[in-house]
């Protein structure tokens, strides 16, 4: 101004901007005055619908900013009658499966778990009911009255006696039973020798044994079964028992013994020796086998080198299979056949039983083709054999169009890739295509002057003659008609997500992305709360004499900034002010003090004495007292802070009652 301005007045102007009012000429008399109007303040309404509450605090000022909050509206009572599910926590609305459960119950035929959510069938437990639940998890229902039911009866002989139960559903199957019948009283008037035991049919040694008894000339021994031959004991008897242990008669004038072989239909006996002491009588039996059995079939038992066998290798031979039944001569198996004949709805269920299934009529399936689809129909519909519908897309390998068809049909089905689209389309004038990318761009003339390009963010740039790159934050050609200039705007718009908050761009004056226009994001954000707590000390213990201590541990108040709650890129000044209101009585010569025990981020906590009654001798006492301990700190950015406080005392002499103790918490945080 004062290379400018002189006496009596400045030639230098100065013109009000928006918002700014200027008065004066410039001279002394009457200088220049620059002033800027106070803004209208701004109005903020809470609006609410009928779902959401919404409340408006604070005066809008730095320290008492507008605090805008809103809450959902659950209704208490639906209009429906029932219970509201959703609610509130909190972090927020919820509606879990507990809730939804309740919703649902289970009616006729149906059963459901509201604790699981689980939804079945139910399965009626009257008497007769064929349904049941099939081994795949599915309702099963075997073949109604239009089928005759299989009808299975019982037929016993002298010797086996046959049982049938069930009702031949597939939740009550027919069982066949049968056990052999032992005559308890045999017409001989004797003991029944066989037994039935819980593996089957038993006949030992221990029973038969008891059938035998020793006579004249012979000895028997019942426990061991041995049978020997027993020489009298009378005097002058020369038979005995020789080395070898058979009988023995040594040489004499008494007539030799004569033994003779006598047979039978079953057993061929031969005596061979003469019945000396070298040549003694050898009485060999061999049981006959009928090579010609008068059935006209071949002798199934057999005698071997130890003895007579019969195997299921000869008696398998001897059964063979008739209509509807199925024989393996070589492994013995018996087994329901099935016809083969079309149409038959016998078969063999997934349990090994004969399977019929409900009657009907059945199934037709035909396959119908289209101009695109070629539809298959294969195997009858029985559980041998049943449908096979099969689909396959028809190609035309020569489309209308004379070109090539582009569909192509692999392993895992018809397939479409760019590799056979990019041959459809080819570049024509002004046009670049490539073919293998599929990329299809503009193409600019090569001829010398052409002013065409490609700008550098891949569009198609015509420079003017005069051009000027303009940087962030200015506007204009730079012509004297449209000089450059800065670019500002007015900063209304919330601080962005894209722009970071390192070191360098920690400047508060922004280049809009959007716009390129120069702005400054509200200078700071600053938040206040005041809250109060009654502790609950009832009537505490008091502590060691001239100790000071927390009272209760539990009863504490904190304050605490949670890291960048105000801000991502700014440090926050914060403190936090506690306020205590106790009411104490105390009894004659009393010395105390009141102290609050300071905790910051979780350390220590330290004592600080806020109020203290020091009158030795004096009288018994009662009194309110007020008294504030204090914490403040400057944190830089991502940083938390937490202050607690509990309530202390020290007792030097006498005893002290804390009849309440409440405590004022007042928290300000502000961004720096």
């Amino acid at each position: 101004m004062a290379a400018c301005c002189g006496a009596p007045r400045c030639s230098c102007s100065v013109i009000a901007g928006p918002g700014v009012t200027v008065e004066g000429n410039g001279s002394s008399a009457a200088p220049y005055v620059v002033s800027s109007e106070a803004g209208t303040p701004t109005v903020i309404q809470a609006g609410d619908t009928a779902t959401i509450d919404t409340t408006v605090s604070g005066s809008g000022t730095d320290t008492d900013p507008y605090v805008v909050s809103a809450d959902v509206v659950l209704d208490p009572s639906p209009p429906g009658g029932g219970d509201q599910l959703l609610q509130s926590g909190p972090d927020g609305l919820f509606l879990e499966c507990e809730q939804v459960r309740t919703c649902f119950s289970a009616g006729d035929g149906a059963g459901y778990d509201p604790d699981t959510g689980v939804i079945s069938a139910r399965v009626s437990a009257d008497a007769g009911n064929t349904t049941s639940i099939g081994t795949d998890g599915g309702l099963f229902t075997p073949p109604g009255d239009a089928v005759e039911p299989t009808a299975i009866e019982a037929t016993d002989s002298t010797t086996v006696d046959t049982e049938v139960t069930g009702t031949g559903t597939a939740a009550d199957p027919y069982v066949v039973s049968s056990s052999v019948i032992l005559d308890p009283a045999p017409p001989g008037g004797g003991d029944q020798l066989l037994q039935s035991g819980p593996d089957g049919l038993f006949l030992e040694c221990e029973q038969v044994r008891t059938c035998f008894s020793a006579g004249d000339g012979a000895g028997y021994d019942e426990a061991t079964g041995v049978i020997t031959a027993r020489p009298s004991a009378d005097a002058g008897n020369s038979l005995s028992y020789g080395t070898d242990g058979g009988l023995l008669v040594p040489p004499g004038g008494a007539d030799p013994t004569a033994v003779e072989g006598g047979d039978s239909d079953t057993v061929d006996t031969e005596v061979t020796g003469t019945g000396t002491a070298a040549d003694p009588y050898v009485v060999t039996s061999s049981v006959i086998l009928d090579p010609t059995p008068p059935g006209g079939g071949d002798q199934l038992l057999q005698s071997g080198p130890d003895g007579l066998f019969l195997e299921c290798e000869q008696v398998r031979g001897c059964i063979s299979a008739g209509d509807g039944a199925g024989y393996d001569e070589a492994t013995g198996v018996i087994s329901a056949r099935p016809s083969t004949d079309a149409g038959n709805s016998l078969s063999i269920g997934t349990d090994g039983g004969l399977l019929v299934p409900p009657a009907g009529d059945p199934t037709a399936v035909q396959g119908d083709d289209s101009t695109t689809v070629s539809t298959t129909v294969a195997g009858d519909g029985t559980p041998g054999d049943p449908y096979i519908v099969t689909a396959e897309v028809i190609l035309d390998p020569a489309p209308p169009g004379g070109g090539d068809q582009l569909l192509q049909s692999g392993p895992d089905g018809l397939f479409l890739e760019c590799e056979q689209v990019r041959g459809c389309i080819s570049a024509g004038d002004g046009a670049a295509y490539d073919e293998a990318t599929g990329i299809i761009s503009a193409r600019p003339s090569a001829d010398a002057g052409n002013s065409l390009s490609l700008g550098t963010d891949g569009g198609l740039l015509v420079p003017t003659a005069d051009q000027l790159t303009v940087g962030c934050g200015l506007q204009g050609e730079g012509t004297p008609t449209d000089p450059l200039a800065a670019f500002p705007i007015a900063g209304e718009r919330a601080w962005s997500a894209d722009w970071s908050c390192d070191a360098a761009a920690n400047s508060t004056l922004r280049c809009d992305p959007n716009s390129g226009a120069l702005w400054t994001p509200p200078e700071h954000t600053s938040a206040a709360v005041t809250m109060q707590q009654l502790h609950p000390l009832g009537s505490p213990a008091m502590p060691a004499t001239g100790t000071t201590v927390i009272i209760d541990s539990t009863a504490w108040s904190e304050g605490a900034y949670d890291a960048d709650t105000l801000s991502l890129c700014r440090g926050v000044t914060f403190s936090v002010e506690f306020t205590g209101h106790a009411e104490v009585s105390w009894t004659a010569g009393a010395i105390f003090d009141l102290a609050y025990a300071v905790s910051v981020n979780g350390g220590t906590a330290a004592s600080r004495l806020m109020n203290s009654v020091l009158t030795p001798s004096g009288p018994a006492g009662r009194k309110r007292a007020t008294f504030s301990v204090a914490q403040a700190i400057t944190l830089p950015p991502h940083t938390s802070y937490r202050v607690r406080v509990y309530p202390a005392i020290r007792v030097t002499t006498g005893t002290v009652t804390i009849n309440q103790w409440i405590t004022d918490t007042h928290l300000i945080a502000l961004t720096r």
